[in-house]
């Protein structure tokens, strides 16, 4: 309430100045519907006739919060409050998202960040001004502003009360059985009697480790860069020997950092020395499953990379065949092997090895079926064909991707994903020419 009242304010004080510029777009309040507590419907009409009140458009995203999350359901409740957030402000073209934490939340966290043993991020706690902490919705497009962050509680509440304001206390922030609870009534009024300052004191801290896991991002940036492999588009692998020229700890860092920057959850640390044990220690041919999340770590002729949890196929459940009589469909669907089949038009100014005449993929059915073993593949018309494990092994497609379709046209192979389309079918008919690939797909 009184960051709202502080906003319009301001707000109001700007359009009276006539401040240069773009007129001032009226400022929009989100509500979160958590539906944790009977009272959660009379807080949202709360919400909505303040913020009305002030010329505040207004706008309430009614979240599901599972009770038994893994996080538990103050974390459950948190993230799905930032991907609401996140969600509503793309949606509504909101570059800046304001939140009211204060001094004393800023202190509360650093000291429980520390008591859960968190690492440096954790330690950093929040800053002024950030990113959303959510995954995906393009959310760096949208910037987290906390304007309140160096106001104490005590201020924020003699404001309230000069204001003649009022709020809503929600009675659950009296729950001693959440440890931030605890630390707000039990802790933290011990520590001010014998240090006054200490609120101060955390966000010095704070900020300390905040400088200090930059400068950690910034080094593991450099091992990234220096150990990274080429290849194609985004693909990201890192050579193991370069790895391996690196101690424990710088090791662990930027294994820490490559996790974060593919959006996974940091690993708790003994996941984290035994990853590094196993990579250092791994012989020139070793390969590697480091499972993690939704994610596996892998390392496979010498490069580790980071993949999906790929299914091994179940030679007693093979997958139904599937048809299509192709009539210049860009994708071809194919959910039971988690991807598609997309066909892409090759330009008159575009090589054209590889590719496939549209008369060839109009002439009959399209059939995908399962491998069955045996299948044979040539590169071009007047190669040599081998079979698909020869072509995978020596293209170093890893085990794990081969679990995929072949497709088949009038009992020949036209198609393998990962390897292209067969020589004998790139065959010219005086027909436009199209590109097939294989796109995986969660």
């Amino acid at each position: 309430m009184v960051l709202l009242d502080a906003l319009a304010h301001w707000v109001q004080k700007r359009r009276e100045a006539g401040a240069p510029g773009a007129p001032m777009p009226q400022p929009l309040a989100i509500h979160i519907h958590h539906g944790l507590s009977k009272h959660a419907d009379d807080w949202l009409a709360v919400c909505e006739r303040e913020a009305r009140l002030r010329g505040f458009a207004f706008e309430a995203r009614r979240v599901s919060v599972p009770g038994d999350a893994r996080q538990g359901i103050e974390g459950a409740a948190r993230a799905a409050r930032y991907e609401a957030l996140a969600s509503t402000c793309l949606a509504h073209d909101v570059g800046w998202l304001l939140t009211a934490h204060h001094a004393n939340d800023q202190a509360e966290t650093v000291l429980l960040q520390m008591l859960r043993g968190a690492g440096l991020p954790g330690v950093a706690a929040m800053a002024v001004e950030g990113s959303l902490p959510v995954v995906g919705h393009r959310s760096d497009r949208v910037r987290l502003l906390r304007p309140l962050l160096d106001v104490s509680r005590e201020t924020v509440r003699a404001y309230a009360k000069a204001r003649s304001l009022t709020w809503v206390e929600d009675p659950s922030n009296e729950d001693r059985h959440y440890l931030r609870n605890a630390l707000r009534h039990d802790v933290m009024p011990a520590i001010a009697s014998h240090v006054p300052a200490y609120r101060e004191t955390l966000a010095r801290f704070a900020r300390h480790a905040a400088q200090a896991q930059t400068l950690l991002d910034q080094l593991a940036q450099l091992d990234f860069e220096k150990a990274r492999a080429p290849t194609v588009g985004d693909d990201e692998r890192l050579r193991r020997t370069q790895l391996q020229g690196l101690d424990a700890a710088r090791l662990a860092n930027l294994l820490r950092y490559w996790t974060a920057r593919r959006g996974l959850a940091t690993p708790p640390e003994a996941r984290l020395d035994e990853w590094v044990r196993q990579i250092r220690d791994a012989q020139a041919e070793a390969s590697l499953e480091l499972p993690h999340g939704e994610a596996v770590l892998r390392l496979y002729r010498d490069e580790l990379q980071w993949t999906a949890i790929y299914e091994v196929a179940d030679p007693d459940d093979v997958a139904s065949d599937v048809v299509l009589r192709w009539t210049g469909e860009r994708a071809w669907h194919l959910p039971q092997w988690k991807g598609s089949i997309v066909f892409t038009p090759v330009g008159d100014d575009e090589e054209t090895s590889g590719s496939i005449d549209e008369h060839v993929l109009r002439a009959s059915a399209l059939v995908a079926k399962a491998r069955a073993g045996g299948e044979r593949w040539r590169e071009h018309a007047q190669g040599h064909s081998r079979s698909l494990k020869h072509w995978y092994q020596s293209r170093g497609v890893a085990a794990w991707l081969r679990n995929v379709p072949i497709v088949w046209q009038a009992g020949a192979i036209v198609f393998v994903p990962r390897l292209g389309v067969d020589g004998a079918a790139q065959r010219d008919e005086g027909g436009a020419r199209w590109a097939m690939r294989w796109r995986d797909e969660a």
